[in-house]
């Protein structure tokens, strides 16, 4: 398939899922009573496969939900970092200079600043980038004596990026361009010491990731580094959080008993740690991958005897496969697809990307848009 066939295909699936919500709402018009409203359709919209690939997964969605990063995947798992609007269609983001791979993990709130991972000439093997449309992919400084570095997260004005360098072992660092890398310390005992910056807050004030998963478990930074130690939830064996809301109030992750069976938490300073639930039929754990900016929504996925499933919670209906959430919510049925995990979140709580198995079989990236 070519690119412009490809793009017109997508195009027309869009237009038949947009077509498909507006005919009961048509029908409504013509027939339903003053009490009964019309149905808001959810929109799917399948993202696609760069060219010559054979999978691509979503990763980070922007602010308002029009830029969505991730990572296509080719048979011989040789990967490339993409940037996708509605515009422009899925775009390949290329490599660092002399370097052969490459990932996205986070975006700006307004998509112009990309950050991720990849190999580059004469640096580790793995390096952390922040990508921008005038400079391309640029390697962000390591820490001092690092041998490998991973960018998890960047800031809404993309001038702070946060990831995590083996020092060692695993050390947290905040970047800037004024000061470079700079270590949030690492937490444990003697030579056992470590940490993980994993996300950044929109306004740039918190840092989340983790201490020593086992001896600390989850652990938040406010922005000069000064380190509060979230912990796990009760009898469990790790825990580490992974997204944080627009002003850093609300804290998601996952935290894990000594059987490995994990559960997704949300943390505030009022409720301290809380598990999201079991609620789900035939779920054999959960993760929380993102949260909206109020911290009223999140987003993950759990595995099932019949591989994962993506997840919503949401402060009034709990935990809820996506697809189910979509039905029940929207009348939405995303027919022939699977969706496995939903990995991100828009500010507002209206975007959700994430990917599954497509009608075709492939793995490949989509996003949910929920009516205002």
């Amino acid at each position: 398939m070519n690119a412009r066939y490809g793009t017109k295909l997508r195009s027309l699936r869009t237009r038949a899922w947009l077509i498909g919500g507006a005919l009961p709402l048509a029908a409504c018009l013509a027939g339903c009573s003053d009490s009964a409203p019309p149905v808001r359709h959810a929109t799917f919209v399948d993202l696609g496969i760069l060219p010559g690939y054979t999978s691509s997964q979503a990763g980070a969605v922007s602010s308002d939900g029009t830029v969505v990063v991730g990572t296509a995947t080719t048979a011989a798992r040789n990967r490339q970092a993409f940037r996708w609007n509605s515009l422009q269609g899925m775009v390949g983001l290329g490599f660092m200079a002399g370097g052969t791979f490459s990932t996205a993990t986070a975006v700006s709130a307004n998509g112009a600043v990309i950050v991720g991972g990849g190999d580059a000439l004469n640096t580790n093997p793995l390096t952390g980038f922040r990508w921008t449309a005038d400079e391309g992919a640029q390697p962000v400084e390591a820490l001092p004596a690092s041998h490998l570095c991973h960018v998890a997260g960047v800031s809404g004005d993309g001038a702070v990026v946060v990831g995590t360098c083996l020092q060692v072992n695993n050390t947290a660092f905040r970047w800037t361009a004024s000061m470079g890398s700079v270590a949030l310390g690492r937490f444990g005992t003697g030579s056992n010491q470590q940490s993980a910056a994993l996300a950044i807050s929109m306004d740039g004030s918190v840092i989340v990731g983790a201490g020593h998963p086992a001896l600390t478990g989850a652990v938040m930074w406010s922005a000069d580094g000064s380190p509060t130690i979230l912990g796990k939830l009760p009898g469990d064996a790790a825990g580490a959080a992974t997204a944080v809301s627009r002003d850093g109030s609300v804290v998601v992750g996952s935290s894990t008993d000594n059987a490995g069976t994990s559960r997704a938490f949300r943390w505030t300073q009022q409720t301290g740690m809380v598990d999201l639930g079991n609620s789900v039929s035939g779920l054999l754990g959960s993760f929380a991958s993102s949260v909206s900016g109020s911290g009223n929504i999140i987003v993950g996925w759990g595995p099932t005897a019949n591989g994962d499933v993506a997840l919503i919670w949401d402060t009034d209906h709990g935990l809820r496969p996506l697809d189910v959430a979509l039905e029940a919510d929207y009348q939405t049925q995303i027919t022939g697809w699977k969706l496995t995990q939903a990995t991100a979140i828009s500010d507002d709580g209206r975007t959700i990307a994430g990917f599954g198995t497509n009608p075709q079989g492939q793995t490949e990236a989509w996003i949910v848009k929920l009516p205002d």
